[in-house]
């Protein structure tokens, strides 16, 4: 005898309270009325406590707690059939007083399984189209055990393939359910509505909007006839968003199709401010007390250009950078950079001011790898203490020509707080110094992180870094390598694990190497911390860099306040030497990496 299975069409019964099952605990106020449960499975135990936890004051008669035992049978069997137990009977005993614990007697039965899956209203789809259905379909599979989680989540799984194959209005009307007693089976007919198969067309932006309609039309990831998918729609409001142009975006497929049969998407904008300034601090006990601010004017001639000014005032080195960016030159993603600034420098291995412009042009290949290359011309007045070794004492004055070429590839999307991803990126800049003779050189960095989410409030994070400089001397010593410092091996004093002189003055190396792991842990919303080890050294080879590595150890606590995470690191070296300090102490914003 075949009979309609109702349970189907239930979500799960109540919006349970996790109880513990064995005694009464106040929550809120309230009272978590436990109960005892005979005649179930194991495995089923721990989820059918939570499905009975009745949550009420403390009862005020004998009437009360029977009303209640009664109400939790009916919960429980309401969640045995969302397991596949249609027949299960649960029945309350008497209760004699309000001391006893209810007792729920369940008589299991059989639990069904799948008999058949029949999807209606796709008949007419392509065969493309129904083989994808087809294969969605089979991941219920015949034979297993009929839970309604798993009836529901087809329902979903089916109406987004649909969705995802071009039927942008798809939906569905249900499903019906027949169950057979006798066989213990289930029978499912899922009610499927496609629609029209929607082909896109012209992307409509709205009027009166600063922003030029070319600088937003250039943003559209389809050509006309191509099939609708939430993909390219989600796409569309990503790139809208990263031009930083809009506070609300809203994108709409219009159902009634065009003359010539494409359906035009609509595009709902509201623009944001144009003007933003930000500012920032940091505090190290190795590399000193740091500010900066910064004023940002974006769509400055309507075509989602920006000019920005950037300031540094440290204890170490000090700017004032101008910056213009071109987004999108005749195609999504071929930006156009240009700076320019002065610098002064301050540091134990050189002292250097310089002031400097330079171009260059972004490409994306994919949404994750990027290439860009760029001139850059540098005027310095440096001088180190290796041209002091060599008894020169003046400033050295040099122009210097470069070509900066670099590959990234990066799917890290919380540049500030990143939770999960990979960035990869490699640089090398070949270029010439003028000013007391000719030096040529090439300059090679390279750097990869990895960022794994291990449990919602568990990341590890580490990254490597290596660098190599191959040519003349003769060239600005900022182009040297040096390590040592919060951007590089925390614990040990700025620019301090880098080559000396036989005077034990630091000069710059022709190769590094540093690498750093991390385990972060988001306690709350608020909160977290940090355990980190640190490893780095410069030297005159990258086989020495390896070989004289140093190592150190740290803790952090992490701020959000909203933007995201304010850091406090302390650090020290594990194998401190005469001279170290033995703790090193950063606060800066961001993650380290």
């Amino acid at each position: 005898m075949a009979v309609c299975c109702l349970a189907l069409s239930l979500m799960p019964a109540c919006a349970y309270l996790r109880g513990n099952g064995d005694s009464e605990t106040a929550i809120s106020g309230n009272t978590i009325i436990p109960v005892t449960i005979d005649g179930l499975p194991n495995n089923l135990e721990d989820d059918a406590r939570d499905a009975v936890a009745i949550r009420a004051g403390e009862p005020t008669s004998l009437l009360d707690v029977r009303r209640r035992a009664t109400q939790a049978a009916s919960a429980l069997e309401e969640y045995l059939a969302s397991e596949g137990y249609f027949m299960a009977l649960v029945s309350p005993d008497l209760v004699e007083d309000m001391v006893t614990r209810p007792r729920l007697d369940v008589d299991i039965g059989e639990r069904f399984t799948i008999a058949s899956v029949t999807l209606v209203g796709t008949d007419d789809l392509p065969d493309d189209v129904g083989n994808q259905l087809g294969i969605t379909t089979d991941e219920l599979g015949i034979g297993t055990w009929a839970v309604t989680d798993d009836i529901e989540a087809l329902e979903r799984q089916l109406v987004t393939q649909l969705r995802n194959s071009g039927y942008a209005f798809a939906e569905s009307q249900g499903i019906d359910a027949l169950a057979s007693r006798a066989d213990k089976t289930l029978d499912l007919t899922y009610q499927l509505v496609p629609g029209p198969r929607v082909r896109l067309g012209e992307l409509v932006i709205p009027d009166d909007l600063k922003t030029e309609d070319r600088a937003i039309q250039i943003l559209r990831n389809w050509k006309p006839g191509d099939y609708y998918s939430p993909e390219k729609m989600e796409t569309l409001r990503t790139r809208v968003r990263g031009t930083d142009l809009f506070d609300g975006i809203g994108v709409n497929v219009q159902k009634t199709p065009g003359t010539d049969g494409l359906h035009k998407v609509d595009l709902q904008l509201s623009e944001g401010k144009r003007r933003s300034i930000g500012a920032g601090v940091s505090v190290s006990t190795s590399d000193g007390v740091g500010a900066t601010a910064s004023w940002e004017r974006r769509n400055l001639t309507g075509i989602g250009d920006t000019i920005g000014v950037e300031a540094q005032i440290a204890t170490r080195a000090s700017g004032l950078t101008l910056s213009y960016e071109r987004p999108n030159i005749g195609r999504y993603g071929r930006d156009f950079m240009a700076e320019t600034g002065v610098r002064a420098e301050e540091t134990d291995a050189y002292d250097l001011q310089g002031a400097s412009v330079s171009a260059s042009l972004s490409q994306p290949f994919n949404d994750h790898f990027m290439v860009s290359a760029g001139a850059k011309v540098d005027a310095t007045r440096s001088t180190d203490y290796e041209l002091r070794a060599q008894g020169v004492d003046d400033y050295r004055e040099q122009v210097t020509l470069s070509f900066p070429l670099g590959a990234t590839y990066d799917t890290v999307s919380k540049p500030l707080d990143p939770q999960a991803g990979n960035r990869v990126s490699l640089g090398v800049e070949p270029g010439v110094s003028f000013g007391g003779g000719e030096a040529s050189y090439t300059r090679i960095t390279s750097s990869a992180s990895t960022y794994q989410k291990i449990s919602d409030r568990l990341v590890a994070a580490v990254r490597a870094e290596a660098g190599t400089f191959l040519g003349d001397d003769g060239v600005p010593v900022d182009r040297k390598f040096f390590a040592g410092g919060g951007g590089s091996v925390r614990g040990f004093e700025y620019q301090s694990l880098s080559p000396t002189d036989a005077d034990g003055n630091i000069i710059g190396g022709d190769a590094m190497f540093a690498a750093t792991a991390e385990l972060r842990w988001r306690k709350s919303e608020r909160w977290g911390y940090v355990a980190f080890v640190d490893s780095g050294y410069a030297a005159r080879s990258i086989d020495e860099a390896f070989s004289e590595m140093r190592t150190s150890f740290g803790l952090g606590v992490r701020f959000y306040p909203g933007f995201g995470p304010v850091r406090f690191d302390i650090a020290t070296p594990l194998d401190r030497r005469e001279g170290e300090d033995p703790v090193q102490v950063y606060v800066s914003i961001g993650q380290a990496f």
